[in-house]
């Protein structure tokens, strides 16, 4: 048996927009039952103060140089990547140790707190699965049955599927059905919605590629956002219920997250404790969020303590201590990975028998990550209304790791090394990435290079050179980029991809 196991649950507004958020054909999502409208409250736990001042004035970056990287405060990290709202939960021995948030809603906007939403994005995925499960162990849905015999509104188109290898909520759910890779980008608060039909077939208004069975089913691994809309048409036409219904009577309501919710558009109701969405230069989202319809595979808002309640009901299904969650749905998991991969979770392993599933989430304007040692009860949740939350979120982790003494997600020690002005003056110039369309331009800025991106891809970054082999450069962020000659021409090998410079 696996000894211990972290899960990290992975890169998916304005009253004015009131009309524009009633445009979906789900129930009306302004009514809700009164014990919704709670929100929840920041918790330390008696003995949790110094453990928590710990953590949120012992923020470092993802790359620390060696010698010069001071450990800072939430708030100042919060400043430097233009985050305005950042909300945090600890999770200690089994228990809630400590939440927290920070910042405004917006800029100049209302304070944050702990009963504050953002978008989880692809979290909607987990929270999926887990519903799934408990259908499945209540005998309402089969993991291996064809998908087909679940649908009424909808077929699928023909592919590689087969009768004798049909697509199945299992393979679906474990993101090998074949399907067409991909998330989605979301429907701005002005634009209409389309149904989960119109966006699986590809028709207007669906700004996303149609769902198609492109690779043989079970023979691959392939993120695929299709495949859980797929799943959420079978489970309403199974259910004969909105999606958000589903979720809640089977998830969000049992385990007692409270503020979650999968209702698309946000509740009215909901928007006065809601975080915008902020990108990359912290400029706002316009409407202030987007609205994603594929609720099941990037619908979900939700606050830092009801994903901490998830990743409770999670330890104690592990355990077998839940009412919630079997323990053989959870060791189902686990049990069958696939590249280094559980039904969408990225498994890590420290070289120290400790497994770790991976899975952060990430909309237009928001990220959101969790971790849970379904063993010890240790974990930790961030949500951030930033593009640029994903980096703050990993150096939280980080610093929640350092405190709690966990062997993984620590900081990077590199050193920095002196070019001459020289070499770094050789090294400017603009550089083509023919595949990605891109076009970096590199400038020397005295003993550093400057990387400027194009228009809304990221912010410039100073590039500092670091001891290594050739000429290499980094952020503190975790962004390496390597100088390269081949055949008389100056390369970069940047974010897994390789640019020449434009002569």
């Amino acid at each position: 048996m696996i000894k211990y196991v972290i899960l990290i649950l992975f890169f998916s507004g304005s009253l004015s927009s009131v009309a524009a958020d009633t445009a979906h054909n789900s129930v009306n999502s302004d009514i809700k039952h009164p014990e919704y409208q709670k929100v929840w409250n920041c918790y330390t736990a008696s003995d949790a103060q110094a453990r928590k001042k710990q953590v949120t004035e012992g923020i470092l970056p993802y790359m620390v140089f060696e010698g010069e990287t001071k450990p800072v405060s939430v708030e100042a990290r919060m400043s430097m990547s233009k985050t305005p709202a950042f909300s945090v939960a600890v999770i200690h021995q089994g228990k809630l140790d400590w939440s927290e948030a920070w910042g405004k809603l917006q800029n100049d906007g209302s304070n944050a707190d702990c009963g504050s939403l953002f978008q989880a994005g692809s979290l909607a995925k987990p929270f999926t699965l887990l519903a799934a499960l408990r259908m499945k162990a209540a005998g309402l849905v089969d993991f291996d049955q064809d998908i087909e015999t679940y649908f009424s509104s909808y077929r699928l188109p023909e592919g590689q599927q087969s009768k004798a290898n049909p697509i199945t909520l299992r393979n679906l759910l474990s993101h090998t059905a074949g399907t067409v890779r991909g998330g989605y980008a979301g429907y701005a608060k002005s634009e209409q919605m389309p149904t989960d039909e119109q966006i699986v077939r590809g028709e207007a208004p669906s700004n996303s590629r149609k769902v198609e069975v492109v690779n043989e089913p079970g023979a691959s691994l392939a993120y695929s956002g299709g495949g859980y809309t797929l799943i959420e048409i079978a489970l309403k036409d199974k259910l004969n219920k909105p999606f958000e219904l589903i979720m809640r009577d089977w998830l969000l309501d049992p385990v007692g997250m409270k503020q979650a919710d999968f209702t698309v558009p946000l509740p009215i109701s909901s928007h006065p404790h809601t975080a915008r969405g902020h990108q990359i230069d912290g400029g706002i989202v316009a409407g202030g969020w987007n609205n994603y319809p594929e609720q099941a595979a990037a619908g979900l808002w939700a606050t830092a303590r009801d994903l901490a309640m998830f990743l409770l009901e999670m330890h104690k299904g592990y355990h077998g201590k839940s009412n919630v969650f079997t323990q053989a749905s959870i060791e189902e998991i686990l049990a069958t990975p696939i590249a280094n991969h559980a039904y969408g979770f990225r498994l890590i392993n420290d070289g120290n028998n400790q497994v770790f599933i991976t899975h952060y989430g990430g909309t237009v304007g928001y990220r959101a990550g969790i971790t849970m040692n379904l063993r010890t009860g240790n974990g930790a949740v961030f949500l951030a209304n930033s593009d640029n939350g994903a980096n703050l979120g990993e150096e939280f982790f980080s610093a929640v790791s350092r405190a709690y003494e966990w062997p993984v997600f620590r900081e990077k020690v590199i050193k920095r090394v002196k070019l001459s002005p020289e070499v770094l003056q050789s090294l400017t110039g603009t550089y083509i990435f023919p595949a990605q369309g891109w076009k970096v331009s590199v400038v020397n800025q005295q003993d550093s290079l400057r990387f400027v991106f194009p228009a809304g891809n990221r912010l410039p970054l100073t590039m500092i050179p670091i001891q290594g082999s050739e000429y290499q450069f980094a952020h503190e962020t975790g962004v390496i980029a390597r100088f390269f000659d081949e055949e008389n021409d100056l390369n970069i090998h940047l974010f897994g991809q390789t640019g020449k410079r434009q002569q």
